[in-house]
């Protein structure tokens, strides 16, 4: 048997990506793109490891199990939550896993034994097909099922300083952010907005990650803001501080908005895009 080392990093490497991307996409909080394609990268090199001199054994049971622990620290992390990705990611490749025997099942695929393993005869663009359609399922599903109609989703306009911008929020029971202070409802919405509404102080996603230097720049760029900082929790996080600043104005579908204080995050929303803020049910 015949094993071309440059195909097998770039198969394994397109595969662990879908997947890595599909168990992002389940659990509702992704990694950052490079921190996939560094996963996969590395996913593709260990997979060809496994047929170089000595390294044999990354192939067994305990070898196979520290790379998975290695990628999976390296797409997600450890701190907090990140075991709940971990799991998820792990579910995705014994689904992907399952299919693929089935797919052979179905082909009728021949089948080589070598030192104890079992090898089917299956092409690489075929694998990365099937990787595909468990991604393009996990999302259709996800989207299908998670997605909001009706009145749940309502036309914003936010002002400050003078300007105004139009947005699309949902409104979201699940949504209890309030302020800390008054106890009033806070709007969530993308960071994109506080950089269209403040577009001279050229804002960026890094920067709206570290909240409590964000305020201080701002604090400094413009007084008259009055930042604040509201501590959160969600899905997939301990709790975390997020940048916020009381807008002159916020009205829902025209009308007066009883949330005046915006909060922004740095990661996405939505994960189809349908609106950029949350506003409490």
């Amino acid at each position: 048997m015949t094993v071309y080392i440059d195909e097998v990093i770039v198969v394994n490497a397109a595969v662990d990506y879908l997947l890595l991307k599909t168990a992002a996409a389940v659990a509702g909080s992704g990694a950052r793109p490079r921190r996939l394609l560094l996963g996969a990268a590395f996913g593709g090199l260990s997979a060809a490891a496994v047929y170089l001199p000595g390294l044999a054994w990354l192939g067994r049971l305990p070898g196979s199990a520290l790379s998975y622990l290695a990628l999976a620290l390296l797409c997600f992390g450890w701190r907090g939550t990140a075991w709940k990705r971990w799991l998820w990611f792990f579910c995705v490749c014994c689904g992907f896993a399952g299919l693929v025997l089935a797919v052979c099942g179905l082909l009728r695929i021949p089948v080589l034994t070598r030192d104890g393993r079992v090898f089917y005869r299956l092409s690489g663009r075929l694998l990365v097909l099937l990787a595909a359609a468990v991604y393009g399922l996990c999302s259709l599903c996800l989207r299908r099922f998670a997605r909001h109609r009706g009145g749940e989703l309502v036309r914003l306009e936010l002002g400050l300083g003078g300007r105004s911008l139009g947005c699309i929020a949902l409104r979201d029971s699940g949504n209890t952010l309030s302020d800390p202070i008054t106890g009033e409802p806070v709007l969530v919405a993308r960071w994109q907005l506080a950089a269209r509404l403040l577009p001279e102080l050229g804002l960026s996603r890094a920067q709206f990650e570290d909240p409590a230097a964000l305020a201080l720049r701002l604090a400094e760029a413009r007084p008259g803001l009055r930042v604040r900082l509201i501590p959160y929790r969600a899905v997939g996080t301990e709790g975390g501080l997020l940048a916020a600043l009381p807008l002159d104005r916020i009205t829902e579908d025209g009308k007066p908005s009883p949330a005046r204080l915006a909060a922004f995050s740095p990661t996405e929303l939505s994960d189809g895009g349908a609106y950029e803020a949350l506003l409490q049910g």
